[in-house]
């Protein structure tokens, strides 16, 4: 079982509030802290409004900008889901919350208030047009275990934590009349200094705090998951509403409203909008193929890859998620261990160490020649501009070699979108070349006339297609503008590099259509970067040299 989400919540929360007391008392004690309880009291002050009266701002807005409407639970149309909600909020002791339903046919419910006296489910319309009567009873026991935890309000002191720890650090190191700010001790320059210590170590710990937070917010996910496991009595609905939820998100074209609606509640939600597109088209492509379907969820708790994207992530890995509901399940939806998925941990770990130094050398190599020539300054080295100079150009072969690492001109193989869909081994740093025979069946961002991008399908399933104009941003939106509609669903190659993290997509190569031959400028502007890093760091050492 999962951490405990109380352990967790005081975990998260007393990191946090220690970070800030330290941070507090440092400023009292070498700036005498005039004027700083008022700043933080206003901080306070400030969140405490919000959280009072937010729930009500809030359903304002939805309300307005979302034409939602609002049910008591006795008002509730869906008269089977009302006496659902009765049930479980009878069993709980607490008052069945109101419900808000919005007219649109993206899947997604959140939750929001300031206590559970006064909490809100909304969900949309598209989760009664994807998900089944039972799976859309397991999405909203889901919300209603946000609110029985009580997770929304730990949030809340949380991210308040988090601001009073980043005012500090504004107001330590922006701020240039510390005698006013910060009382007479900041007068002295060794006062002054320490102060601006003090607000860096308060960066730190924003930033400490930041992906702490995040952690608190995957974790009550998982218990808002057990939850809907528990009083609907079958894991399995919550987890398969998970995937049609996914599927429903990345299927339905955008427009401007539910865009705005589907990041504005990113956290609220009960998915993460980056990952819903990824599984979503992997749900799509499967085809009812389970064993396929659950092969591309393995990558998510197999790859170290996906652990480190899941850092700054709001809700755990849809696989994770599928593999916790499943694993409360006598007969689970995907049983992973029966599947016979096996995975070469020696291979994915040599893989991973390798794309870890390829993608992290160069700013390592840079940090490290800062820090010689700073050091072979202080040492009043003779021969510093040489090798400064020799520092440089490593650098620089460094850059181009990581871009042939990311972008091999390999053969590229005819593979089907399935089986780039189910490999385990795939990376965000080093890309596999492939060759794909389709067409193309819309804009990736659908709606937008001026995207350049594409969404690729073959006989197997759908891909995002990532095309770079040899003229940044002006190019890309030109060839939007003038030719992806002509591309629309005529056969054609793709041929590029795909690369997976908590997503997947193919870094363009070649477009050959119709006799018509495109070039997509990825890789060449990987290049040029490296070309322009390369060029600075001369330009630095060559003006040291004529200064010295």
């Amino acid at each position: 079982m999962r951490i405990k989400l109380w352990v967790s919540s005081l975990f998260t929360l007393g990191i946090l509030s220690g970070f800030v007391l330290a941070i507090i008392l440092a400023i009292a004690y070498v700036a005498g802290a005039i004027h700083w309880p008022l700043i933080i009291g206003i901080v306070i002050g400030y969140n405490l409004l919000a959280w009072l009266v937010g729930p009500w701002i809030t359903t304002l807005i939805y309300r307005w900008m979302y034409k939602a409407k609002f049910y008591t639970i006795d008002e509730l149309p869906d008269r089977e889901l009302a006496a659902f909600i009765t049930r479980i909020c009878k069993e709980q002791s607490m008052r069945a919350p109101r419900i808000g339903i919005i007219d649109d046919q993206n899947p997604t419910a959140f939750t929001y208030g300031s206590a559970a006296y006064n909490a809100r489910i909304v969900y949309t319309a598209g989760l009664n047009h994807f998900l089944t009567k039972e799976e859309v009873n397991a999405v909203i026991a889901h919300e209603i275990g946000h609110i029985v935890h009580k997770d929304f309000i730990i949030m809340t002191v949380a991210a308040t934590l988090l601001q009073i720890l980043y005012e500090t650090y504004v107001v330590l190191t922006k701020t240039r009349n510390s005698r006013s700010t910060l009382g007479k001790r900041g007068e002295k320059g060794n006062g002054r200094a320490a102060l601006y210590l003090i607000g860096l170590v308060s960066y730190v710990f924003y930033w400490i705090g930041t992906y702490l937070l995040l952690f608190l917010s995957r974790t009550r996910e998982y218990y808002a998951d057990a939850f809907s496991a528990q009083v609907t009595k079958n894991p399995n609905l919550l987890a398969s509403a998970l995937i049609k939820i996914a599927y429903g998100i990345a299927s339905v074209p955008d427009t401007e409203k539910t865009a705005h609606l589907l990041n504005n509640t990113r956290a609220q939600g009960i998915y993460d909008l980056k990952a819903a597109n990824d599984v979503g088209l992997v749900y799509q492509n499967a085809n009812q193929d389970k064993k396929l379907l659950a092969r591309a969820l393995t990558y998510d708790f197999v790859n170290p890859w996906a652990w480190i994207e899941e850092l700054s992530s709001t809700h755990p890995l849809t696989g994770k998620r599928i593999r916790a509901l499943c694993a409360m399940s006598k007969t689970p939806l995907f049983d992973f261990d029966r599947l016979n998925i096996t995975v070469d941990k020696g291979r994915m770990w040599r893989g991973f160490f390798t794309d870890a130094i390829v993608q992290y050398s160069v700013p390592i190599a840079v940090l490290a020649g800062v820090l010689t020539v700073m050091i072979g300054a202080l040492a009043g080295w003779s021969n510093l501009v040489l090798i400064a100079g020799g520092i440089t150009l490593g650098i620089g072969i460094l850059a181009y070699l990581r871009v042939r690492y990311r972008f091999p001109l390999n053969a590229f193989d005819p593979l089907p979108v399935a089986e780039l869909m189910g490999d385990l081994y795939a990376s965000p740093v080093r890309g596999r070349p492939v060759q794909l025979t389709g067409a193309a069946i819309g804009r990736g961002e659908a709606g937008f006339i001026l995207g350049e991008d594409m969404m690729f399908q073959d006989k197997t399933g759908i891909i995002y297609l990532n095309y770079e104009s040899i003229i940044p941003l002006i190019g890309n939106w030109i060839f939007g503008w003038k030719k992806v509609e002509a591309l629309i669903n005529k056969p054609a190659n793709a041929t590029g590099w795909f690369l997976r993290g908590a997503t997947h997509h193919l870094e363009l190569y070649r477009y050959v259509c119709s006799e018509q031959t495109i070039k997509s400028w990825a890789r060449a502007w990987h290049i040029i970067g490296a070309a322009i890093l390369f060029a600075v760091l001369s330009a630095i050492v060559l003006f040291l040299a004529l200064g010295m």
